[in-house]
């Protein structure tokens, strides 16, 4: 199924702090729901912590705010309704799952089992840029800016990172669900490992590679044929049929395309 198909929904939590474990808890969660090539569904409420406020210079939410808002017990069937069936997508994936496992788990439930897109690990493979922050990557990309870590406009442009980020990775729209979730990893030695290996049979071999190739910068990613003249620990130099020209190529930048 093309990733354009999938429903993606981001999920964003403000909090009384960031430790789930030492008791904080969630003081407003959003959903922004939708294809990546559409307009999405935006949903947020407040939540009564039911514990006093410490992250108020953080996000703006005061006491007062949430007083009389709703306990998380009467939020979560909501926001597990706008979830369902969804790619789950936050940007630091362990920060807002921790928290809805703890919250979940005080009601003695576990969060539903569904695929989990981490828009700050997919960054982090794709662009070659030393903050991967969302503040940071939303100027980078001119996303729109409401009310900066508020949940509801965070998740906004979590959603929107997503799109973009999903589109650099996968410009030939050939990509599956599972291919899109294996770059939210890093590459481990033994994959690099094959690349390499790869390459160097292609060295000797004379055999054109189709290969995408993401540029550090912006993450965008474009399908070329190469033709491998010189291959190094961490870089490979090839004629570059697309460019008419030779190449010098990372090879952490660059996956082969069967």
């Amino acid at each position: 199924m093309s990733l354009l198909h999938h429903d993606y929904a981001a999920l964003d939590f403000e909090t009384t702090g960031l430790d789930p474990d030492e008791g904080d808890r969630v003081v407003e969660v959003a959903v922004v729901r939708g294809r990546l090539d559409g307009t999405p569904d935006r949903w947020s409420t407040l939540v009564n912590p039911d514990r006093p406020m410490a992250a108020t210079g953080v996000h703006g939410i005061t006491a007062a705010m949430v007083a009389q808002a709703p306990r998380f017990e009467a939020v979560l069937p909501e926001l597990l309704r706008r979830i369902d069936g969804a790619v789950l997508v936050c940007h630091n994936a362990d920060f807002d799952l921790g928290f809805l496992d703890m919250e979940c788990g005080r009601l003695a439930l576990s969060r539903p089992e569904q695929p989990v897109l981490d828009s700050l690990l997919l960054a982090r493979r794709l662009l070659a840029v030393g903050d991967h922050r969302l503040s940071s990557l939303r100027e980078r990309f001119d996303l729109p800016r409401e009310v900066e870590h508020r949940a509801l406009d965070d998740a906004h442009a979590t959603f929107l990172l997503a799109a973009r980020l999903v589109a650099a990775a996968d410009p030939a729209g050939e990509l599956d669900l599972d291919g899109l979730l294996s770059l939210c990893q890093p590459r481990d030695k033994g994959e690099l490992d094959r690349v390499r290996e790869r390459l160097a049979a292609a060295l000797k071999s004379g055999e054109r590679l189709l290969v995408d190739y993401v540029a550090g910068d912006t993450g965008s990613a474009s399908r070329r044929e190469i033709t491998v003249t010189k291959l190094a620990r961490s870089r490979v130099v090839a004629h570059c049929h697309l460019r008419g020209a030779s190449r010098t190529f990372r090879l952490d930048r660059l996956r082969l395309v069967d």
